[in-house]
C-alpha cells in the first residue's frame, strides 16, 4: 500500500472557492451524507468568503444544515451533493482510493492525502483528476496494513518520520527524566552518562529529534490554533 500527498489545481467548487480567498484556510470532512466545512482568514475576508459558500452550496444543488460564523472562523454543515465530476475526495473513493481527512484548500489548491491498494487504480484517478485540472506530488511513501488504523487519528507514522529509533528513543528518555521540566529535573548530562555518550552526541541526538518532532507536528499545531482565534 502507498500514502500518495497531492497538490490539485482543478475546477471543484471549494477549489474555486479557494482560487476566490485564497487567504482563507478551508478544511473539509465528508462521510456521504454530510460535508462538514471549517474555514480561516481575516474577520472582513471571512464575512464575504460565508456568504460565497452559501451560493457554492446552491450551485452544486445543495443545502447547508447548520452553520455560524465568528469572526475570523466559520462552520458549516452541508448536504453532500459530490460527484465524481465535483469531488476529488469522491473521485479517489470510486477508484478504490481511501483519502484521509481533512482536505484542505488554501491559495486556490487542494491537498488530498490517499491511500492506494492497486497501483491501476491509483492510475485511473490520476488520469481522471488531469482532465480536471493538474496534480503535483508532494510526497509518497509504502504504509504497511495496520498502519490504517492511524488514518483518522494524528498519524503516528507522519509525526516521527525521519527520526532514527535512538533518536525516538533518547527524546522518550529525556521527557521521563525530567530534561523539559520547569525547572529541570535533570540535566543533558545525565542522560548522556546512562547511555554512554558524550554530552555534546546527546545534545545532537536530543536538538534532532525536538526539531523533526516540531516540524511535524506543525499542520496540528496550524489547525489548533486557527480554533482558538475563533
Amino acid at each position: 500500500m502507498e500514502e500518495i500527498e497531492l497538490k490539485l489545481d482543478n475546477q471543484t467548487p471549494f477549489c474555486e472557492l479557494s482560487k476566490e480567498f485564497p487567504e482563507v484556510t478551508i478544511f473539509r470532512w465528508c462521510n456521504s451524507v454530510i460535508d462538514y466545512v471549517e474555514m480561516y482568514g481575516k474577520e472582513d475576508r471571512m464575512k464575504e468568503a460565508y456568504r460565497r459558500l452559501a451560493e457554492v452550496t446552491s450551485e452544486i444543488h445543495s443545502r447547508i444544515l447548520n452553520s455560524g460564523l465568528i469572526g475570523n472562523h466559520s462552520e458549516s454543515a452541508i448536504s453532500c451533493r459530490c460527484t465524481t465530476h465535483n469531488s476529488s475526495i469522491r473521485l479517489a473513493e470510486s477508484m478504490n482510493l481511501l483519502w484521509e481527512a481533512p482536505a484542505v484548500y488554501s491559495n486556490g489548491k487542494e491537498t488530498l492525502r490517499i491511500i492506494s491498494f492497486s497501483q491501476k487504480d491509483l492510475e485511473g484517478f490520476f488520469d481522471a483528476a488531469a482532465r480536471n485540472g493538474t496534480i503535483q506530488f508532494v510526497r509518497k511513501k509504502n504504509i504497511l496494513p495496520d498502519s490504517l488504523r492511524e488514518v483518522y487519528s494524528i498519524s503516528l507514522g507522519d509525526i516521527f518520520e525521519g527520526m532514527s529509533d535512538k533518536q525516538v528513543r533518547y527524546l522518550r528518555d529525556a521527557i521521563a527524566l525530567g530534561l523539559f521540566n520547569s525547572p529541570r529535573k535533570a540535566k543533558i548530562e545525565d542522560l548522556a552518562r546512562s547511555n554512554g555518550l558524550s554530552k555534546s552526541t546527546m545534545q545532537e541526538h536530543i536538538n534532532k529529534a525536538r526539531n523533526k518532532l516540531l516540524k511535524a507536528m506543525e499542520p496540528y499545531i496550524s489547525l489548533y490554533l486557527h480554533s482558538l482565534s475563533d
